[in-house]
């Protein structure tokens, strides 16, 4: 997949493109990416999506907290996955928020992306105080001569599928229903960091995972995992939290890998969540602690085999 960025613009060719932050990049997005490259074919363009980093809410709301379904790295992993061959990412600011609907249709759609056509979602909103919407899109497209489709929801199950939805889903555990909603399971993308080998010393060696700030993770607990090594899928017990038996005060994001015995310190792995396993849980005694990680890896195997 090829990455363009501000400096590569405007384009050596006309598009059709999609726009959006894509957080999550769930069953709706993929919808748009599908109408993208239907309508590339029949405008005899090159299908293109367009999304910002950082997310506009980091911007735009500091104080929020807010968390990302799927970082940049991650964003990038999918969309390479879903066949997209081409990803625009314009730098979100304070001052490119203060665009104008106009001057952004002006500048970027028409000037610097050369589009034909322009796929957005039924709740498209863009410019400054998101006072452009889909109605004045289709307005100002007969002026530049492009074409505008609008997507309506995506309703699975009765649920109208967005990111925010999935947010909610992952922050209450319930990864299944996420998982339902995005397509594929919600997964972390993190490098193998140097822990405190307690793992190896309760007789189940963990990976020390190293996870954006921004990562959305699900609460502490454990869960049910498939973990890629070097493109080699393997079953595995994630826990995050504090490891409250040995009444630790840092997070962690620690992964069990199940009948592997590499050296893996420094490798990215991703790891898909499943399903939710069981809160976290303060154990009496080590013992305690060695007899339910082996009932927890137990009832996993049985989970995804």
């Amino acid at each position: 997949m090829k990455i363009y960025t501000p400096k590569d613009l405007p384009l050596p060719f006309e598009t059709v493109i999609t726009i959006g932050s894509f957080d999550g990049i769930h069953l709706g997005h993929k919808v748009l990416f599908e109408e993208t490259f239907k309508l590339s074919k029949l405008l005899n363009a090159k299908p293109v999506v367009v999304s910002f980093d950082p997310h506009p809410r980091i911007i735009l709301f500091p104080e929020s907290e807010f968390k990302l379904l799927t970082t940049l790295e991650e964003k990038i992993h999918i969309l390479s996955e879903l066949g997209v061959d081409s990803l625009i990412l314009i730098p979100f600011t304070k001052t490119f928020s203060e665009f104008s609907p106009d001057l952004f249709v002006q500048e970027y759609i028409v000037d610097k992306l050369k589009a034909k056509g322009v796929i957005v979602g039924f709740n498209f909103r863009f410019g400054k105080k998101k006072m452009g919407n889909i109605d004045y899109l289709e307005q100002i497209a007969q002026k530049y001569n492009f074409v505008v489709k609008a997507v309506p929801p995506v309703i699975l199950n009765g649920v109208t599928i967005s990111s925010s939805t999935i947010r909610n889903l992952i922050a209450k555990a319930q990864i299944e229903e996420a998982n339902k909603l995005l397509g594929r399971p919600y997964f972390i993308l993190g490098k193998v960091i140097k822990g405190r080998g307690r793992g190896k010393k309760l007789g189940f060696p963990t990976a020390n995972i190293e996870v954006s700030p921004l990562k959305m993770l699900p609460p502490a607990g454990v869960y049910a995992v498939l973990v890629t090594v070097n493109g080699e899928k393997f079953r595995g017990a994630l826990n995050i939290g504090k490891r409250p038996t040995f009444e630790e005060k840092d997070f962690s994001v620690e992964v069990y890998i199940f009948n592997f015995n590499r050296e893996i310190h420094g490798k990215t792995l991703k790891i898909e969540i499943i399903k939710h396993i069981r809160e976290e849980k303060k154990f009496s005694s080590v013992e305690e602690l060695k007899n339910q990680i082996k009932k927890d890896c137990e009832l996993i195997d049985k989970i995804l085999s």
